[in-house]
């Protein structure tokens, strides 16, 4: 994996662990210390994108591997069908060119906006 590339997959994991504080899983009130992807990153159009990110805690982020219909199911109660389906129609899209300079930035600017100054 290019460097650019392992660096903006870091900082939407820095912004999504800044954004949410603590995990969202339900019932859990630990910290978010793993930003775990609602789709498949391997299209490349949600990947970098916060929105379709969530924090969770070490224990939710396995549960979410290890019980993926079961996590699936409270994200859709979560967010609602109708955003979950726009979010996995867009991880659908292929991206043939990746601005990584630019992904960067703007997650350096969103990161920015959680940062306490």
């Amino acid at each position: 994996m290019d460097s650019i590339k392992r660096e903006c997959y870091a900082r939407v994991q820095a912004v999504v662990c800044a954004r949410d504080i603590f995990c969202r899983a339900p019932g859990c009130c630990n910290l978010a210390t793993a930003a775990h992807h609602l789709y498949k990153r391997d299209r490349m159009a949600t990947a970098f994108n916060p929105r379709y990110v969530i924090g969770l805690c070490n224990d939710c982020h396995s549960w979410a591997h290890a019980e993926p219909d079961e996590f699936r199911e409270w994200v859709i109660s979560w967010m609602g069908a109708d955003e979950y389906e726009y979010g996995h129609q867009l991880s659908l899209t292929v991206a043939r060119h990746v601005d990584f300079e630019g992904i960067r930035e703007q997650l350096r600017v969103e990161l920015g906006k959680y940062k306490k100054t």
